[in-house]
C-alpha cells in the first residue's frame, strides 16, 4: 500500500513542480517584457558631481522607485531618502516615502532633465508640494546639477 501511495504522490508532485516552474518563467518573461517597454531613461545608478568635481550624492532609479544618499565635503552623510518617481517627456516628479528628514515624507517635487549620453542634467524645482498638499515652491531655491552614470 505504501508503494501505491508513493507511486501516485511522486508523479503528482513532479507535475505540480513543473507547472509552478513553467508559470513562474512565463510571469518573469511578461515582467521583463513590460519593464523593457516602459523603462525610464533614468534607470540605473548615478553620481551627482558638484562644481568642484567631487561626488556629493549617489542616486538610484529602478522601476519607478528612487533612493539616494548625500554627503558633505568631509564625507559625512547629510541626507538620505527614497520614494517613487514618474517621467513624462523631460519632466520628472518624485514623491518621498522615506527620508531622514521626516517633514518631507509625502512631499513631491517636479524637475526637468536632459540626458546626453551617460550624463544627466537636472533643473529644479519647477514645483514643490508639501506632504499636506500645500504649494511651497517659493521656499525652495532653484538648482542645476549634473549626474554621471556610476561605474
Amino acid at each position: 500500500m505504501k508503494y501505491f501511495k508513493l507511486s501516485i504522490t511522486a508523479p503528482l508532485f513532479i507535475m505540480l513542480a513543473i507547472a509552478v516552474v513553467g508559470f513562474n518563467q512565463d510571469e518573469k518573461a511578461k515582467i521583463k517584457y513590460t519593464s523593457t517597454i516602459s523603462a525610464s531613461p533614468l534607470e540605473g545608478a548615478w553620481e551627482t558631481i558638484s562644481p568642484d568635481g567631487k561626488v556629493r550624492e549617489f542616486k538610484m532609479y529602478h522601476d519607478g522607485f528612487f533612493s539616494f544618499l548625500q554627503h558633505d565635503s568631509s564625507g559625512t552623510q547629510t541626507s538620505a531618502g527614497a520614494g517613487i518617481y514618474t517621467v513624462d517627456g523631460n519632466s520628472y516628479k518624485e514623491t518621498f516615502r522615506f527620508s531622514n528628514s521626516p517633514a518631507i515624507v509625502g512631499a513631491s517635487d517636479w524637475q526637468t532633465f536632459e540626458l546626453k549620453g551617460d550624463t544627466l542634467y537636472f533643473k529644479g524645482f519647477s514645483k514643490v508640494m508639501s506632504a499636506d498638499g500645500k504649494d511651497v515652491t517659493d521656499k525652495f531655491r532653484k538648482f542645476e546639477l549634473k549626474r554621471v552614470r556610476a561605474k
